[in-house]
């Protein structure tokens, strides 16, 4: 077996354990922590002087970080926001307002029932959904490669927004396994704080 099937093979026993992992934690904590990221990621100079966001609408059934406290509050910081939708196996961002009706995509996630695809070349941060973290700024996603596409796409473009998975602190590893398209983040939110990977103007 090369080293690409054996990574594709550690990735895919990977995401089983961390889901668990994720889904071990009690509704509650996982409330209390979706919270605290949220007043942790608005306290981010990239996040005060953004304009343009892109969040994830959060999936109850895998236990995500809740986005809903960070909907709220970056309404409440006039955020313009956008979400992701999938449409022929990419990734684009999709305005979103607080209340706007949603509907079950194919893959499970929320997304608006009524669709206006947003100037993505405006975008300032990315939030990433993960199932894990390292040391070296990588994250473990769910395997179809929607965000790492869809960042190449908008650096392709001369587009690079700020990049911050959402996290529970359990969900950090030593060392997340790697292929040579994965992109890696600039930070990470947890309950706990935040965690910088490369250099910034703040």
């Amino acid at each position: 077996m090369d080293r690409e099937a054996n990574i594709s093979v550690t990735k895919a026993e990977f995401r089983v354990r961390m889901i668990a992992r994720r889904r071990s934690i009690p509704e509650k904590s996982r409330m209390d922590s979706s919270a605290a990221i949220a007043d942790h990621l608005v306290s981010l100079p990239e996040v005060i002087l953004a304009h343009h966001i892109h969040l994830y609408l959060s999936m109850t059934r895998q236990a995500e970080v809740c986005t809903e406290f960070l909907v709220e509050r970056l309404t409440a910081m006039a955020k313009k926001i956008s979400v992701p939708v999938i449409r022929d196996g990419l990734l684009y961002s999709a305005l979103f307002h607080q209340g706007d009706a949603v509907v079950q995509a194919p893959f499970g996630q929320p997304e608006p029932a009524e669709l206006t695809l947003a100037d993505e070349s405006h975008l300032d941060v990315v939030l990433l959904p993960l199932l894990a973290f390292d040391d070296q700024g990588y994250r473990l996603g769910y395997g179809k490669g929607h965000y790492d596409r869809f960042l190449r796409r908008l650096s392709e473009q001369k587009v690079n927004p700020f990049r911050i998975g959402l996290s529970f602190f359990t969900q950090k590893v030593e060392t997340v396994p790697v292929d040579i398209w994965d992109e890696p983040l600039d930070a990470v939110v947890h309950e706990h704080g935040i965690i910088r990977y490369f250099s910034s103007d703040f």
